[in-house]
This record gives structure tokens, sequence and C-alpha cells, in this order.
């Protein structure tokens, strides 16, 4: 189950149909901005990992909040639409987070993507949503499919060179600020998301996995896809190992990364 600590709401218990497993870790970093949280209601269950960014103080309080307010909400509200309920829920975070400030009332500048997903139990579907670069992937017979984009610098420079508006030479000159991202929840006004134009019917056996760019960014998709193949019967240890194995793979210093495992029983 989800560790309960001051970003992580704590969780009630599972429905059978669809067990949930995560690990965090602080990485190489001082301090850890990813929040995450699991819930069940008799509805369904919410996942939702977010990774904060704008500094020690800006980056947690930012993916906290989202979480928190995300969490909150579901639990307190009857919710006819979740896919409306979702996007409504973006766009009230994206102004919440953009409006922190700090003990003297600066403007933080924080920051934080989101990547959720709603699972509705009994209809054994599922409808998600995405800013940032956090990543949702669909596991299904051995195979492993990312249903959202990065939303980078990348995707413009993508975009723009495949409709012929820059050439190559001009996409290599800018590819340094690739990774750079274009939305977010604090930007203000956000309008860039994904999310799903149907709910996904979801089949016995499949796995959901959310996840922040730390874990992404240091394994391939294939060696995410052998973590949860070979423990496909503790989902638990499939977390921690993806999060250890990030740590342990990472060429670089490695960066808060989060797991988070939905299993359709």
């Amino acid at each position: 189950m989800c560790p309960e600590n001051e970003r992580n709401i704590p969780t009630r218990k599972y429905d059978p149909a669809m067990r949930f497993f995560a690990s965090s870790i602080v990485g190489t970093r001082k301090y850890q901005q990813d929040s995450y949280a699991c819930i069940d209601t008799p509805e369904g269950v919410l996942a939702v990992v977010c990774d904060g960014m704008g500094g020690l103080e800006g980056g947690e309080r930012a993916s906290a909040l989202a979480v928190r307010t995300l969490v909150e909400d579901y639990i307190s509200g009857s919710i006819a639409d979740i896919r409306k309920f979702l996007r409504n829920e973006v766009i009230r975070i994206d102004t919440m987070v953009a409006k922190l400030c700090d003990d003297n009332g600066r403007p933080l500048g924080a920051g934080t993507t989101i990547a959720a997903v709603y699972s509705d139990t009994e209809k054994g579907t599922m409808d998600w949503i995405s800013v940032g670069d956090s990543k949702i992937y669909v596991i299904r017979n051995n195979t492993i499919q990312c249903i959202v984009r990065e939303h980078n610098y990348r995707m413009m420079l993508n975009d723009m060179y495949m409709k012929g508006e820059i050439t190559l030479e001009q996409y290599r000159g800018e590819e340094h600020k690739a990774e750079a991202l274009i939305s977010f929840l604090g930007i203000g006004n956000v309008s860039l998301m994904d999310e799903n134009e149907a709910p996904i019917k979801l089949m016995q056996g499949d796995i959901v996995l959310i996840c922040s760019d730390g874990l992404y960014k240091s394994l391939s998709e294939q060696m995410i896809l052998a973590v949860i193949s070979d423990n496909y019967f503790d989902m638990q240890r499939a977390a921690d190992e993806l999060t250890d194995a990030a740590l342990r793979y990472s060429q670089r210093s490695q960066d808060n990364t989060t797991a988070v495992i939905l299993q359709y029983s």
C-alpha cells in the first residue's frame, strides 16, 4: 500500500478488483518534491502522481497541494462525470498553485506536474488526465504502452519540424532546451492537458503504472516491463524494484522517483 507521510494522502481499504501499490524515493536529491495518493471509494479507485518544481519549499508545497485538493474534492463531491471532474480539477489546482506565496507574501513561482487515473471497478473502465511530463503506462499481454505525451519543448520542436516550420539545423540548435516544460499546474490559465476521449476498457491482468520522470529517464520501457513481468504476483515488490533500479541504473544524479501501480484482477 501507499505509505503515509505529509505528501501522501492515506489510503483506504481497496476494492479487490483493483489493487494498488506504490514506492517513492528521494534519490540523490536533498528533498522530496514528488507527492502521490491512492484511494478507493464504493464508486472506484483514484490514483495520482505529482512532481513539484520551484525549489525546496515551492515544489513540495505545489505537489502536496495538488494531490490533497484532488483527493479531498473527489471524496467530498458527488461526481456524475469523472472526465469533467478531472478537467475542472486541473484548472482549479492550476490557479491555486499559481497563487502560492512564501511567508513574506512573495509569489513562490512553484509548479507541479499531474498524472491521475480513475478506475470504475464495477464497469471495468479507466479515465485519465495528464499535465506536464509525469507518465501513465498500460501494461497488457507483456506489452507496455505510454498513453500520455511529455508536455515539453521537444514536443513543440517535433511538431514544428514535422510541419516544415523549422529546419533540422534549427531543431538541433534548440534541442538543448528540449526538456523544459511548456505546461504544468501553476503556469496560470493552463490550457495544454491530455485526457482520454473515451473510457479505456480494462482487461483482467492489466497493469497501470503512473510515475514521475525520475523513473522513465533512468529505465527504458523494456526494463520497466521486465521488472513488472518478473514480479507479476507481487506488485509491491515490483514497485520497490522499479525505484531501486532507477537509482541503480541512473547515469546522473537521481531525481525524486515515484511509481504507483494499479493491478486489475
